[in-house]
């Protein structure tokens, strides 16, 4: 059996041959079933008729059956053949047993199988064809032009044809029309059932759009939160992020301000094109809670939209953005503090909507937070920078005395042994600065498991220096507390003005071993 593809849902004709597909479809069956009930009906009737002539009828009609049921003829040839056949065992049976017989089931059956397997007006084609054979045999019978091949037929009068004929006009219409109905709504029913199908697939297509939209816009946000906290420096943060929103997200323009140390003014800090040069180089700022929707967002702590933005009666008109036709503001929230916001726009109409809203805003908050790590990490930095800087001052205060003094080097073998030699000159370094060197000279080259060797040494000996020099520092310490000490206590221990005086002069002198020491108690006018 020929099968006609179906035409993709939605075009004009489909729900048609999508009905043509199913009679194409049900023909093998009807074939089969008629092939089976018309052998168990073969046999019988060839067995009870001695009429050679119908019974070549019978045969030759099941031959025709077997033939267009299993060659592969074209559906329009296959059905005539197989109506011609059911046509023609009508009409044999009208010759065996007149109108009276079973001719007139097979004549509904010719007009029932037409309607159904070509079309409503084929029907009525069949139907007419009845009615002219009923009007010819009954012409031929009743004139005794022809006579019944079976000898036990009943004579039938005209009325009977009239009535054979009326029946068949009433059941052939009424068939037809049922049949007709019953197209129009299985065609109606499956129009239907395309369109659904095909908003089904639009819906779908559109949800897999918005899906893959929303996978893009989650992946552009988890892009910038993983590059903003990869970037230590703020400056070099704001640039990143405001170009890769822009990039990311197709917008026009996009900004980031940042307030001042007052919190009066919202000032850009980064923004993207050669509109975002020229405001960064005159140092572009708006107020907050002034006329803009920045300054507005940072001081009511809230995002603002403009879908419309010559709608927006709280908007700074920007002659550098000419283009612009919606607008987003949203404030960088740290917990319950605002460091600034995030300005976003877009040269589209309404182009923020909750999705876009969501998208930015999970945007804006990761980028909040980097930018505080990173200015807590450049605030740490610079703290540690300035505690480095007092501890080389501090260890070059305690050491610098100390490198006058002889007992503070210390060599082996002789200066002037080897001429022709290599040195090498370790630092000893504390706390990034060098207190001193080791001086080492040999014949060969130093390798570099000896320089590492040396390296270690010079690091453990400038920590035992440092030790050691805290340790000698806090035992003068010590012996300084303990001088005082013993000279109050003597001090105190004396009675009147001349014994304190004595025993403050000669502790003091005896304490420094000076050779003489005078003290006088004198008020200056």
């Amino acid at each position: 059996m020929n099968r006609h593809p179906i035409p993709p849902r939605g075009e004009p004709d489909s729900t048609r041959i999508i009905y043509q597909n199913w009679r194409q479809n049900f023909t093998g069956p009807m074939l089969i079933g008629a092939l089976i009930f018309g052998a168990l009906a073969l046999v019988p009737a060839i067995l009870s008729t001695q009429n050679y002539t119908l019974d070549g009828v019978f045969i030759v009609a099941y031959l025709a059956l077997v033939a267009v049921t299993f060659i592969q003829f074209p559906y329009w040839l296959k059905m005539g053949i197989f109506l011609l056949m059911v046509y023609v065992l009508g009409l044999s049976e009208l010759f065996s047993t007149g109108i009276l017989g079973d001719g007139i089931f097979f004549f509904l059956a010719f007009i029932v199988i037409t309607t159904m397997m070509f079309s409503p007006r084929a029907g009525m084609a069949a139907t007419a064809i009845s009615l002219i054979t009923f009007g010819i045999m009954s012409w031929l019978t009743l004139s005794g032009r022809i006579v019944f091949l079976s000898p036990n037929v009943l004579p039938a009068k005209l009325t009977d044809w009239l009535s054979a004929a009326a029946t068949t006009l009433l059941f052939g219409a009424t068939i037809i029309l049922g049949l007709r109905q019953l197209q129009i709504e299985f065609l109606e029913a499956q129009k239907q059932t395309a369109n659904a199908l095909n908003d089904l697939e639009k819906e779908r297509g559109s949800l897999e759009e918005r899906v893959e939209e929303r996978t893009l816009q989650l992946k552009s946000v988890n892009e910038i939160g993983r590059t903003a906290s990869s970037i230590l420096n703020p400056q070099e943060l704001v640039s990143r992020v405001v170009n890769l929103i822009t990039d990311r997200f197709g917008y026009y323009y996009t900004a980031i301000f940042l307030l001042d140390e007052k919190g009066e003014w919202a000032e850009l800090e980064s923004a993207t094109g050669e509109a975002g040069r020229i405001l960064k180089e005159n140092k572009h700022r708006l107020r907050v809670g002034g006329n803009s929707m920045v300054g507005a967002a940072i001081n009511t702590k809230q995002l603002r939209v403009a879908q419309d933005v010559g709608a927006e009666p709280v908007r700074f008109e920007n002659p550098l953005l000419p283009y612009t036709r919606s607008e987003i503001a949203l404030p960088l929230n740290i917990g319950d503090r605002i460091v600034g916001a995030l300005d976003v726009q877009s040269t589209q109409e309404a182009a923020f909507g909750p999705q876009e809203i969501e998208t930015l805003q999970g945007a804006a908050n990761q980028v909040a937070i980097a930018f505080e790590n990173a200015r807590l990490f450049a605030s740490a930095e610079k703290n540690l920078a300035e505690m480095q800087a007092i501890q080389r001052q501090y260890v070059l205060n305690a050491w610098r005395p100390m490198s006058d003094r002889d007992d503070l080097q210390y060599s082996v073998g002789d200066d002037d042994e080897l001429n022709d030699t290599l040195g090498l000159r370790v630092p000893i370094t504390l706390r990034d600065e060098i207190i001193g060197h080791i001086n080492l000279v040999g014949e060969g080259e130093w390798t570099p498991e000896q320089k590492g060797l040396v390296d270690a040494v010079a690091t453990q000996a400038a920590l035992a220096l440092e030790n050691a020099r805290l340790v000698e520092g806090s035992q003068s310490s010590a012996a300084r507390e303990h001088l005082l000490a013993e000279i109050t206590g003597k001090v105190w221990s004396s009675t009147t003005i001349d014994a304190i005086l004595q025993t403050a002069i000669r502790e003091i002198g005896r304490a420094f071993d000076a050779s003489e020491a005078t003290i006088e108690l004198k008020v200056e006018e």
